[in-house]
């Protein structure tokens, strides 16, 4: 959560320029965010003004005994500080956060499918070595799971890291051979190295998978989450997020020990953001289309490593194209293993790859237990 000294230069940052800017700092009852700019009511009936519009002529007229490049200097650092969570920085955020959520539900969907895989017979065995390890015992009408994963982000923009950690609960069950329903309960906190954004989710997940042959499957999940995040400067606000995903998946059957899968799938997630000192209630909708490609190789009865690699683009966001990509790569280092008590693990390592101004790596641990 934030520290003190964080919580202090954000005040700090944002009085030193406010206070470069107006001669009488009382005057400056209120300010706001708009598109990562600071706007401030310097008191002279004209509402809220937008600083950054002020030229040195102007500034010079003012004579507060600081130079231009002084007030210019701080005006960034202040709008930095205090806006980096408005427009193009809280769509990365958007998709950084429920990212993370969708998909590792979307990932414990596809285990499923290895699952109805399995008791639907269609899963290839030869010499003993089972592929799509993780399709568990045929026998087993239940599954049950628990998901951890880690998160960095950063975004050069903002001037922001991030870490983000999420815990994840979850359970589903074969109604039929084909299909399988489930839920899943998310925990998720987001840590910032600004005090301005520290938060902490709550989800609540279903899903479904459904195998519409031995080489085609589809998934969905919808969900909803609770956020309640730090303000700049002290207080907190709300936020309720709506999302939905879902992937149509092909895999083969007749490689031996290999097996190779694609995808192409969706997410849409709207957080609405409840008001606060600064900011007016608002919200924000974020679109994304992907497809992508996995091979993976049973090198034991009991080991599968495998390999993947994400293309994903941004349809409906709020950012400037200038400053950030829309569209990016993910990669994939993974293992899955057998475990004692009917157990199954995995263990995969995450990264983006080709948005401009923004990096991410994640690891994320699986285990699953079917009976």
């Amino acid at each position: 959560m934030s520290s003190k000294k964080n919580t202090l230069g954000v005040v700090a940052g944002a009085a030193f320029a406010v206070a470069l800017t107006l001669p009488g700092l009382a005057l400056a009852t209120e300010w706001q965010c708009q598109g990562g700019r600071l706007l401030v009511d310097i008191g002279n009936g004209a509402g809220l003004t937008d600083l950054a519009a002020m030229d040195e002529a102007t500034w010079n007229a003012v004579g507060t005994g600081y130079s231009f490049p002084q007030f210019v200097s701080s005006l960034n650092e202040a709008s930095r500080l205090l806006c980096a969570s408005t427009a193009a920085a809280r769509t990365t955020q958007l998709r950084s956060s429920a990212g993370q959520t969708v998909g590792l539900l979307s990932q414990r969907a596809a285990g499923t499918v290895r699952s109805l895989r399995s008791s639907a017979n269609t899963t290839a065995q030869m010499n003993g070595t089972l592929t799509g390890l993780s399709a568990g015992s045929a026998a087993g009408k239940t599954g049950v799971w628990a998901n951890y994963d880690h998160t960095r982000t950063g975004d050069d923009v903002a001037g922001v890291d991030t870490k983000l950690n999420n815990f994840v609960l979850g359970g589903d069950y074969k109604v039929m051979s084909k299909l399988a329903v489930g839920a899943a309960l998310s925990y998720q906190e987001t840590d910032p190295s600004l005090a301005s954004s520290d938060s902490v989710a709550w989800t609540v997940a279903p899903y479904a998978a459904y195998l519409i042959n031995d080489n085609m499957s589809v998934d969905a999940v919808a969900g909803y989450t609770w956020l309640d995040t730090d303000s700049p400067l002290g207080g907190g606000y709300d936020t309720r997020r709506y999302f939905v995903a879902s992937n149509l998946n092909a895999f083969t059957t007749d490689l031996e020990q290999w097996e190779i899968g694609g995808h192409v799938g969706f997410m849409f997630a709207k957080d609405d953001i409840d008001s606060y000192q600064g900011a007016a209630q608002n919200d924000i909708s974020f679109l994304q289309a992907k497809t992508g490609i996995e091979t993976a190789y049973s090198v034991t009865k009991g080991i599968q490593p495998y390999l993947n690699l994400d293309y994903e683009q941004d349809l409906v966001y709020e950012a400037n194209p200038g400053t950030y990509d829309d569209a990016g790569f993910v990669s994939g280092l993974g293992v899955r293993f057998d475990l004692p008590s009917s157990l199954l693990g995995e263990l995969r390592y995450g990264k983006t790859y080709g948005r401009k101004n923004f990096e991410q790596d994640a690891l994320t641990a699986n285990l699953r237990m079917n009976f």
